[in-house]
């Protein structure tokens, strides 16, 4: 048997782990990661890549803890591109370094009232109509249209840029997780290898349900909230926003986020109160309703020629009461294991400095080591195929 060690095993490479790869090994922690699939491959490559400082919890005009808690994040993303953060990201490559959020007509005075709050000072800002982006320059467009501070990273080049600068320590390897009294003996690994850490940290996502089984940490519950994305591909205009209704000004009734296509397509992904819809639906049938939410919200734009999909996506959260969403992000340890859900793309990197936290806390303090090098005997960890690739490829 071929025995490996290191400070820090993270099995998950998803968003999360890769991010917590990077931040614990510029903070000099002897660290690893295991992905027993693609990397991206579930909820990273299933979001819609909105780095947002929460103003789509707002929208029934009042703040909620899950809108104060997120609202300095795309600062904390800014400061990483510009390689000022704990995680270097310069250069990383926006979809857009704008988003909006647009009515289907004029909102109420109590909302537009609340968005020009104090509290909302610099976070949404309503546009005039010689600053449209080009989607919503038609004059068929009568609602009203606000500039927010968020903005959208490709997904696929965070994950390229998170992998390529940890790329020798990545691996591809579904874990066995050995335990004893409720720790973590080792990972066992293929071909008859194993390797033991100081710490373990559980960051798979749906995957943690089952990886926590044995150890002091099993009963750290998870629940699932269900998605049915809907994706459209063509020569379409690209759009970034949130789609309020009149009716249900308190969530958006679609998010649109558009990526490019290998063949100079575009593609629109939509979430939103869509996609909450559309669970238990078939795709035709979603698709339908999709089409005539399109045609009632932006009747302008030629949908002729279009491709269409849908993709089925659970996201898997630290349980919480009533299954309601979760504020934060989760960190919860116990022995030499730590369980995380960053809960939402924009908070990895507050995921992260928990982990920080925790590591260099003096009750539970592990002190960096020296690195040592990588085990040229694991396979190293491939980029999977976006929702969009796999479905239009």
């Amino acid at each position: 048997m071929t025995q490996h060690s290191a400070q820090i095993a993270i099995i998950g490479g998803g968003i999360s782990g890769l991010w917590l790869l990077n931040s614990l090994r510029n903070a000099g922690y002897d660290a690893v990661l295991f992905e027993k699939n693609a990397l991206g491959s579930q909820q990273t490559f299933a979001s819609q890549g909105m780095i947002h400082g929460g103003i789509k919890y707002a929208l029934g005009g009042f703040t909620t803890p899950a809108s104060e808690t997120i609202a300095n994040m795309p600062s904390v993303w800014r400061a990483c591109i510009a390689g000022q953060g704990p995680v270097d990201l310069k250069n990383l490559s926006l979809l857009s370094e704008d988003y909006f959020l647009f009515s289907d007509g004029s909102l109420s005075s109590k909302v537009t009232g609340f968005f020009a709050s104090k509290s909302l000072r610099g976070r949404i800002s309503a546009l005039s109509k010689t600053d449209y982006p080009e989607v919503f320059a038609d004059s068929g467009f009568k609602g009203s249209l606000y500039q927010l501070q968020d903005i959208v990273i490709d997904t696929p080049a965070l994950i390229s840029k998170l992998s390529q600068q940890q790329a020798n320590y990545i691996y591809h390897a579904e874990p066995q997780v050995v335990t004893h009294d409720g720790e973590v003996s080792h990972l066992q690994l293929p071909n008859d290898q194993s390797l033991k850490a100081d710490r373990y940290i559980f960051a798979a996502g749906a995957g943690n349900a089952h990886l926590l089984t044995g150890t002091a940490l099993e009963n750290a519950k998870m629940q699932t909230r269900p998605l049915q994305q809907v994706m459209l591909k063509g020569r379409l205009p690209s759009i970034y926003a949130h789609a309020v209704s009149l009716k249900t000004v308190a969530k958006p009734r679609i998010t649109f986020s558009t990526h490019p296509a290998s063949d100079g397509d575009n593609v629109w992904y939509l979430g939103g109160n869509l996609a909450e819809q559309g669970v238990g639906m078939s795709a035709g049938k979603l698709i339908d309703f999709a089409k005539r939410e399109l045609k009632d919200l932006l009747p302008w734009v030629d949908l002729t020629d279009t491709q269409w999909a849908t993709l089925d996506i659970d996201r898997a959260e630290p349980a919480q009461k009533e299954n309601n969403r979760p504020d934060h992000p989760f960190l919860k340890c116990a022995g030499n294991c730590l369980v995380a859900w960053p809960t939402k793309l924009t908070l990895v990197p507050m995921l992260a400095d928990r982990v920080l936290a925790e590591l260099t806390d003096p009750k539970t303090m592990l002190a960096p080591q020296a690195q040592k090098g990588s085990y040229p005997e694991l396979p190293l960890a491939k980029i999977a195929k976006t929702p969009w690739e796999a479905s239009f490829d």
